[in-house]
């Protein structure tokens, strides 16, 4: 990525005829100096067991609302998850949202944390 930053810098200066070796070197600086952390997801929602076996149908309930499932296996066990999320608070507000809506009765739902990956 610092590499395309970097290229691009160098480019448009050239381009702009201004082929300044201090301005390549501090594009360069620059690039190098700025490192951004993405947000890692640790939460997820877990659908309980019962409406696993019915995960069709409970998955195509889930898409109609906005809201997309996936398989995780961890240990040799599959989870039913919705998400991921970044923080618990943000688990638990969807977690809400899925409350109030009357198409997602009776899908039940568990907050949990996910394994850090290694």
């Amino acid at each position: 990525m610092r590499k395309v930053i970097v290229m691009t810098a160098i480019l448009a200066l050239t381009a702009c005829g201004q082929e300044s070796n201090d301005k390549i070197q501090r594009a360069k600086a620059a690039s190098e100096s700025t490192v951004v952390q993405a947000p890692v997801a640790h939460w997820a929602l877990e659908i309980t067991e019962g409406q696993r076996a019915t995960i069709p149908d409970t998955t195509g309930r889930l898409l109609d609302n906005g809201f997309t499932p996936y398989i995780f296996e961890s240990g040799g066990v599959q989870h039913f998850l919705i998400g991921p999320f970044t923080t618990e608070a943000q688990a638990l507000e969807a977690q809400e949202k899925m409350k109030l809506k009357p198409k997602l009765d009776g899908i039940e739902t568990n907050v949990i944390e996910l394994p850090a990956v290694k």
